[in-house]
């Protein structure tokens, strides 16, 4: 039970923050990336992906062992 509860979680936080960062990249102007220190501390959602994708993986294959 804890394990799909989890599993959705991971999910839904993956699917979520892509398209929070769909959404942002299409309002944002792209190339002002460069020199601009505003910009650069934003993409938390990014890492979000990122940490919820690899906890997934390792659900996947911990249900194996």
């Amino acid at each position: 039970m804890i394990t799909g509860f989890l599993t959705f979680l991971f999910f839904f936080a993956i699917v979520g923050s892509i398209l929070y960062g769909r959404k942002l990249i299409k309002t944002e102007k792209v190339d002002a990336v460069f020199g601009n220190p505003e910009r650069s501390k934003g993409g938390i959602h990014w890492v979000i992906v990122g940490s919820s994708f690899l906890l997934l993986l390792g659900v996947f294959f911990m249900e194996d062992v």
